[in-house]
């Protein structure tokens, strides 16, 4: 049951991904502000990732009133007693804090739940243990979805999100070889702290800031042509009717098939044809992904957030 008076609560996390199990803690922290303010205080990504600083920030704010991305290089060398009392309480004005059961902080990470237990009545502030959320007979965890994206499983990392597996990138020029076999590509970039995806081809949803659209993904090593170098690229269902510009959103709804070398470009590209038939159906059943980066990001910058 939620208190009734009002605190300004500290969710302190990296939060990566601000998944599930992170929306749970965050809940959690709503209740026992009771109507006071939420601060998430979180860090910079530090790859491999599943968000870059832009995006975390944004569905962060969606739970909390402020949102604190500290620099982890100014707090490392921190005493855990003063982290404490320093950016928890002083800095952050902390009634209560609401961490997860292996919560660890300050110089050696040795302060733990037991940490804050201590210094709680004499700092002024409550601490709130949050376990941590099952699905699937597992914890919740960030390590546990880069694990899935990184073989392929995009779809059981969806459900542990709450929304498809996510990439963002650049658009580059590539070798116009897409465009030969009869399926235009938007090559990219990929934002370098991000994990990445079991090479492959993906049913997929591409956003960028004046359009979107289904799409097919593909990451791999192109072995069919050996004498190119690895190639990121998208294929946009319907041609856009201008220039694809800034940083493109990438959502990965569905595995199609791994990466593979074919006898030439004919199979190839017939095998795109059909990869494109079956992404179609897995689209269809897919809603819209919400956009993860703010709109000033998307009119504002052209490269990589």
């Amino acid at each position: 049951m939620c208190p009734e008076r009002m605190s300004r609560v500290v969710a302190v996390g990296r939060f990566d991904g601000v998944h599930r199990g992170h929306q749970f803690l965050l809940r959690e922290a709503r209740c026992r502000a009771a109507g006071g303010g939420v601060v998430a205080y979180t860090f910079p990504p530090r790859g491999p990732s599943l968000l870059t600083r832009e995006a975390k920030e944004r569905l962060l704010r969606g739970y909390a009133d402020e949102v604190l991305v500290v620099p982890w290089e100014s707090v490392q060398g921190m005493e855990a007693e003063d982290f404490v009392r320093e950016e928890l309480v002083g800095r952050c004005g902390a009634e209560a804090i609401v961490v997860g059961p292996d919560h660890r902080f300050g110089k050696g990470r040795v302060g733990d739940v037991e940490t804050l237990r201590r210094l709680a009545p004499s700092l002024g502030f409550e601490v709130h243990v949050v376990d941590p959320l099952h699905m699937g007979g597992d914890a919740v965890s960030a390590a546990r979805i880069r694990d899935l994206i990184a073989s392929g499983r995009v779809e059981e990392a969806a459900s542990l999100l709450d929304r498809p597996a996510w990439e963002v990138g650049r658009p580059t020029p590539g070798a116009g070889l897409a465009r030969k076999l009869g399926f235009p590509t938007v090559n990219l970039v990929l934002a370098p702290e991000l994990v990445r995806p079991r090479p492959g081809v993906y049913a997929a949803w591409a956003q960028w800031h004046v359009g979107e659209g289904k799409a097919l993904f593909y990451i791999g090593d192109r072995p069919t042509f050996p004498e190119l170098p690895p190639s990121v690229e998208v294929h946009l269902f319907v041609s856009p009717s201008g220039q694809v510009e800034g940083p493109v959103e990438v959502h990965l709804i569905g595995f199609i098939r791994s990466d593979q070398r074919f006898p030439g470009e004919r199979a190839l590209a017939a095998q795109v044809s059909r990869d494109r038939e079956q992404a179609e159906e897995i689209l269809l059943r897919a809603p819209v992904p919400v956009r993860l980066l703010p709109e000033g990001e998307l009119r504002t910058r052209g490269g990589v957030p």
